[in-house]
């Protein structure tokens, strides 16, 4: 049953159902409307997050070799990705309280003091607009194995504890493959340059909470329309990369050339309800596939069976790792 549908079904049984149904409409595609503009910033930095840092090199380890990594990824939230303007004109139903434009914060913002008013079949309603993490910088911590495989290949797997940010909390799983390009066309094992191919598939899991944000009526004790408190991202996204490796005595450096492709998909979370349900199936329209490319450059230092790795990733947003490697 399309959302469309769904609210029909639900509104058969008042009398101003045909009424209400235009309103309803609109509102829900105003929502839709702001929803994409909030979360897109959250959802690109989710594509960076589980992306990164999949390799520390082109070379590739010996049969069954165990490389061992604690990452730190450190990204900035430049202020551009933290607010966005919306207009009266951008809607159908809803209005900026007192104004005719705004700006608001997106998923990676702060707090807010704007409100919306529409109305639904002659009524007033009110919602204060979504507010963010409140965080300029987003730490993400994981743990990172790699396993050397047949025909110089290895397999690295991904796992990150769950990360707080303020009410919202976000996970990362995932796993790669690597194929040294290198021994197609050297003589020996040791190379000057080594090349090397990778694929690697994450699933990133971004649970926003904010307080609750009631759809109210403003001239009456009608219980809210809904009650809003939450929003949960999950991404799965694919990356396709090119890597590229040079090792001079204990310094190594390193850089890549890849393509994202991921799926995204989103959820309202609130009080249970005919309008919640309603909004989640209009949500559906914000599913979809996200493809970029994206660029590494780093340095790893070499000491005894470990080593120390730093990688930045250059697109959308400007993505640091640094990371402990042992290696047995």
């Amino acid at each position: 049953m399309n959302w469309r549908a769904l609210m029909i079904f639900c509104m058969a049984g008042s009398s101003t159902a045909l009424g209400q149904l235009n309103d309803v409409e609109d509102v829900l595609n105003d929502l839709v409307v702001v929803s994409q503009q909030f979360v897109t910033p959250a959802a690109d930095a989710s594509v960076y997050q589980s992306t990164a840092s999949w390799y520390s090199n082109a070379s590739t380890l010996d049969l069954f070799e165990v490389d061992a990594s604690i990452h730190f990824n450190v990204l900035p939230i430049g202020g551009a990705r933290k607010e966005f303007n919306v207009q009266n004109s951008d809607f159908n139903n809803l209005t900026i309280r007192g104004a005719n434009q705004a700006m608001v914060p997106t998923a990676l913002g702060g707090d807010t003091d704007v409100f919306y008013d529409f109305t639904i079949d002659g009524e007033s309603y009110e919602m204060k607009a979504f507010e963010g993490v409140k965080e300029s910088v987003i730490l993400h911590p994981y743990l990172q194995a790699s396993v050397g495989l047949w025909k110089e290949t290895e397999v690295t797997l991904r796992y990150s504890p769950r990360v707080k940010l303020d009410q919202s909390n976000y996970t990362i799983l995932g796993g790669a493959l690597k194929h040294s390009i290198s021994q197609y066309f050297r003589n020996s094992k040791s190379a000057p340059i080594e090349v090397a191919a990778l694929v690697s598939y994450a699933t990133f899991d971004l649970n926003l909470g904010f307080e609750d944000f009631e759809l109210q009526a403003t001239d009456s004790n009608t219980p809210p329309l809904a009650v809003l408190n939450g929003l949960t991202v999950v991404a799965q996204s694919w990356l396709f990369q090119g890597i590229v490796s040079r090792r001079f005595n204990s310094l190594e450096l390193q850089a890549a050339l890849g393509y994202t492709n991921s799926q995204v998909d989103y959820l309202i979370q609130g009080e249970e309800g005919p309008f919640l349900d309603l909004f989640n199936q209009a949500l559906v329209v914000l599913e979809e596939t996200r493809s970029g490319i994206k660029g590494d450059v780093g340095v790893n230092y070499y000491f005894g069976n470990s080593y120390l790795s730093s990688n930045i990733s250059v697109g959308a947003f400007l993505n640091t790792s640094i990371a402990y490697h042992y290696i047995f």
